[in-house]
């Protein structure tokens, strides 16, 4: 979680990044969705792969920044949130050699959003929150096998806001 208080600098972080989604309870305010896809190669060094074992992830807010739009006319119609991080993948597998079986290898895959409104326009001033909080849900995480050293991956995440 990335707590946001307006009143610091450019937005600035204050926090760390535990991976939530929306709930009755907590809904997010303004989001976006974004796309990480992809193939990733197990390195030369590593033995290729027979089978995956086990997947998980980290997600790591590396930047939060609110922007202020200003309009030639010098208007300021909201603020856009830039958010910028990393999605790193832990891949546990059975290698395809007969000895040393399961090795592990991890792939860090940075990520950059853009918050607006739900018509791609600046959040209003009226309504852009005071304190707000960042989220990252990993919507889905697919890994399918290519060959026995490349892997398609796809994973959707939601960026989302919540008011604090």
């Amino acid at each position: 979680m990335i707590i946001c208080p307006n009143g610091l600098p450019n937005g600035g972080i204050n926090g760390g990044v535990v991976e939530y989604c929306p709930t009755d309870t907590s809904v997010a305010a303004f989001f976006t969705e974004i796309i990480v896809n992809g193939n990733l190669v197990i390195p030369p060094h590593k033995p290729p792969k027979e089978r995956i074992v086990k997947v998980t992830h980290d997600v790591r807010l590396n930047d939060v920044e609110v922007i202020t739009v200003t309009l030639p006319d010098g208007t300021i119609p909201g603020n856009k949130i830039v958010v910028s991080g990393v999605i790193t993948l832990n891949i546990q597998y059975a290698a395809d050699v007969p000895t040393q079986k399961v090795h592990f290898v991890h792939y860090d895959l940075p990520f950059n959003a853009l918050i607006l409104t739900d018509c791609g326009e600046p959040i209003p001033l009226a309504d852009f929150p005071d304190d707000f909080v960042v989220h990252v849900c990993v919507e889905k995480l697919r890994l399918t096998q290519i060959d026995s050293r490349t892997l398609s991956k796809e994973i959707v995440l939601m960026i989302w806001v919540e008011e604090i």
